[in-house]
């Protein structure tokens, strides 16, 4: 389906699903750097980052670099899978 995307009304973010190691040049213990990625829907212009975790601080840190580098705050930001947000689901619906 095509959509139709007005310039700097929306970036869509993720985290990439693959990691990359990351080698501690002094110890040698490898660790792992997940992948930040926001995408602005019209330009496609693209930031990208890494970050130990997923954490909700880890996310909101991208989020702030993400802006900063678009070099503005869009009417929205569209998240895709984001489980760094939910600490526990709350499946009780009640109104």
């Amino acid at each position: 389906m095509r959509q139709t995307h007005l310039a700097g009304e929306k970036p869509f973010v993720v985290y990439a699903g693959q990691t990359l190691p990351l080698v501690n040049a002094a110890t040698g213990e490898i660790t792992v750097a997940e992948i930040f990625v926001a995408t602005l829907g019209a330009s496609n212009y693209t930031y990208a980052c890494a970050t130990r975790r997923q954490t909700t601080a880890d996310w909101i840190g991208a989020q702030i670099q993400a802006l900063e580098f678009f070099g503005g705050v869009p009417r929205l930001i569209v998240p895709n899978q984001a489980r760094a947000l939910i600490k526990r689901p709350d499946w009780d619906v009640r109104p």
